[in-house]
């Protein structure tokens, strides 16, 4: 599901005759309706199914919601889920995900 949200987000349909392009802001919306999702399942699932492949997943989940915030300008929101995206990151020894956030973080400092 993060996946498919990521993949939404990327997407820049071109027009075709007679049916309707998707704008930029529905296409993010729909990106986190799936990350959300994504979180959603994934925090549900209890030991010992939930893996930390399956920590790891909510953690990326949350670092897109923070990129998609900031696709729409919302650097508070953008804000709130990078550091929250670091956190999680950060107790899982996920260093990948901390280096990523703290690059999300320092990208919208001042705005």
């Amino acid at each position: 599901m993060n996946n498919l949200s990521i993949s939404l987000a990327q997407q820049n349909p071109a027009a075709e005759p007679g049916r309707p392009v998707a704008s930029r802001d529905i296409l993010i919306e729909n990106a986190r309706t799936w990350a959300n999702k994504a979180i959603e399942i994934g925090s549900a699932v209890p030991p010992p199914e939930r893996t930390e492949e399956c920590d790891v997943a909510c953690a990326v989940a949350t670092h897109n919601l923070a990129e998609f915030a900031e696709m729409v300008g919302d650097f508070k929101e953008a804000r709130l889920k990078y550091a929250d995206a670091k956190s999680v990151a950060k107790v899982l020894g996920f260093d990948e995900g901390v280096k990523n956030a703290q690059a999300g973080l320092k990208r919208i400092e001042g705005k």
